[in-house]
């Protein structure tokens, strides 16, 4: 492509440039496109040598110029298609001096018009040539012969109403092809890099939280202690049911030696050794409930929550969250998409994301969820939600804005479906 381009822009400039600069230009300027040492043209009509490459100016008297022309004479019944040369091509006496003047391999490209030869060119290199670049070569010699006929000719003086008549009409097929141009439909919304499976930390049981055993952001490891509930009023409750068992047990003892004597007191034990099971039953629910006021963290990660003077003290109810652990890294965004943008976006449509510390390198992913219903976010707008998964790991939390991409549509239309959306409602079809 960069090769095409640059023969594109080569035929262009030969044709643009005046009748002195052509020769200079594809001696000189072609070696971008094809690489060679030497390049040399000669004028069919005038029997001379038109230039050479590497110089301006140039002296036909020297030895390498005189040496050339003895060249392009021998060979000017060449046929109308390039041809290689070579010292077998040459008499002897210009043979022997081949080393001293031209590189290893060369060829000759006719500079035809029509049916009618304007001369030679010459081209070598001490690499042999490839089929392509002969071709390329050929390209570029034709396009020469043609500006230099052109540039000769004389000009006819343009209409100016013909002119701008065609200025408008290409400008107009421009515009129009333009406007139907088919792109992708995208909207923007802002995101937020959030995790892919978290695990929340909530209270077991109704309570109060005594304290948070680990800063905001900060990180822990799977089974580690993060939140402590109150445990006075468990402990009291379970001190209660162990005086209760005590007493229990004391009564059921005194009714077992009774019972020895008393059928009325045997019967009596059977009725306590229940009442034992019952207290025995209730400490083993306290105990747990005390083992409960300490809550583990299930997995790795950080700790995600915003201030612990918030939580210390505060009353929660049983399974109320309390913080989120998650791993520092996440290849997941949720998108948080106002009701007024939404378009057709089916899951797996692609998106870019842009954070607000580097935008200037966004992250490719593509869509994984989207809501049927609208929430309200903190500002108060109703917006939908969606999720997308990226190509790389971010950091939990980076915010930014997510650029989903839709189905193709004209270019015209999608760049007025607002005006038009309110024109519909406004003329009510």
């Amino acid at each position: 492509m960069l090769r095409l381009s640059g023969v594109l822009e080569l035929c262009a400039r030969l044709g643009a440039c005046p009748a002195d600069e052509l020769d200079f230009v594809l001696l000189n300027e072609s070696a971008a496109l094809v690489r060679y040492s030497q390049m040399a043209l000669y004028e069919s009509a005038a029997g001379r040598i038109k230039g050479v490459s590497g110089v301006a100016v140039f002296e036909s008297s020297a030895p390498y110029v005189r040496w050339l022309d003895a060249v392009f004479k021998h060979v000017g019944d060449a046929p109308n298609t390039p041809r290689p040369l070579s010292p077998a091509d040459l008499p002897d006496a210009l043979a022997r001096q081949w080393p001293q003047w031209l590189a290893a391999f060369a060829i000759i490209l006719p500079l035809t018009c029509r049916h009618s030869r304007m001369g030679l060119a010459l081209v070598a290199r001490e690499e042999a040539w490839t089929a392509a670049e002969v071709r390329l070569l050929g390209i570029l010699c034709n396009t020469y012969t043609q500006a230099q006929v052109l540039a000769t000719m004389p000009r006819l003086p343009a209409h100016p109403h013909r002119t701008r008549r065609g200025w408008m009409v290409g400008a107009g097929v421009f515009l129009l092809a333009v406007a139907l141009f088919p792109v992708h439909s995208w909207v923007l919304a802002p995101a937020e890099v959030v995790a892919v499976d978290p695990a929340y930390v909530r209270a077991p049981f109704a309570g109060i939280v005594r304290q948070i055993n680990v800063p905001p952001n900060g990180a822990v490891s799977a089974g580690t202690s993060v939140v402590e509930l109150e445990r006075g009023e468990l402990e009291s409750q379970y001190q209660v049911a162990n005086k209760a068992w005590q007493v229990a047990r004391t009564e059921y003892d005194e009714a077992v030696q009774a019972g020895i004597s008393d059928p009325k007191a045997r019967a009596q034990a059977a009725q306590l050794r229940g009442r034992i099971d019952e207290q025995v039953a209730q400490m083993r629910y306290q105990a747990e409930q005390l083992q409960k006021t300490s809550i583990p963290t299930p997995i790795s990660g950080l700790a995600l929550y915003n201030d612990p003077s918030e939580w210390v003290g505060r009353p929660v109810e049983a399974g109320e969250r309390i913080l989120m652990v998650a791993p520092e890294l996440s290849h997941r965004i949720e998108i948080r998409l106002p009701v007024t943008e939404i378009g057709h976006f089916e899951i797996g449509s692609a998106v870019r994301f842009f954070d607000n510390v580097h935008p200037d390198h966004p992250v490719d992913g593509h869509l994984i969820f989207a809501s049927y219903g609208s929430s309200l976010t903190s500002t108060g707008t109703l917006a939908y939600t969606l999720r997308a998964d990226m190509e790389r790991d971010m950091r939990m939390g980076l915010k930014g804005t997510a650029r989903i991409y839709g189905p193709r549509h004209m270019l015209l239309t999608w760049a007025l479906r607002k005006p038009l959306s309110v024109l519909r409602q406004w003329l009510s079809f």
